[in-house]
């Protein structure tokens, strides 16, 4: 009997051991992805836009000049997602926050006002609608591929600000992709 219980007690411990040695083993992985909205490109017809010389007796009612300024988009997987362009630049040294001017400038109260569409009449463009000011959001016409989005900038004396001073003026507009 005695050998009977060796024999159970090593077979007994070898299985124990058995059970101690093959523990299941783990491991972990890790998993991402990344989620986009669509990226739109940004880009402009004429990167710089030279207005020429003007008399301070040309801005009767409040427009000297007018031009044009188109914003290329290009547009990849944004289809029904409503891509915006966010709107931004100085403000500085007129009443009206709504116009665009650097603080460099010189010229005492002339700046840039930026109107969505294009436009032609210099004798009502300051009062027309759909002035884009500093900070706007403004919605794309076209969600998804290429298109581009027209502008009119134009030469203003500030409304409500004193007469103009000789100098020069200039702004900086940014215009930056942005899901509303």
């Amino acid at each position: 009997m005695g050998s009977l219980n060796k024999q159970l007690v090593s077979g007994v411990l070898l299985a124990i051991g058995a059970l101690t040695t093959n523990t299941a083993s783990a491991a972990t992985t890790e998993v991402k992805a990344e989620i986009t909205d669509g990226v739109c490109q940004v880009s402009f017809s004429n990167p710089s836009i030279i207005f020429s010389t003007k008399y301070s007796h040309q801005f009767t009612g409040g427009t000297a000049e007018l031009l044009p300024l188109d914003v290329n988009m290009r547009c990849t997987d944004t289809a029904g997602l409503i891509p915006s362009l966010k709107v931004t630049g100085e403000s500085v040294g007129v009443t009206d926050t709504s116009l665009f001017r650097s603080a460099s400038s010189t010229a005492n109260y002339a700046a840039f006002m930026l109107k969505k569409g294009t436009l032609t009449d210099t004798t009502s463009f300051y009062t027309d609608p759909d002035t884009v000011a500093p900070g706007d959001i403004v919605a794309l016409t076209s969600d998804d591929g290429d298109s581009v989005e027209h502008f009119t900038v134009g030469l203003v004396h500030g409304a409500g600000d004193p007469p103009l001073g000789s100098g020069t003026v200039s702004a900086s507009i940014n215009f930056a992709f942005v899901f509303p």
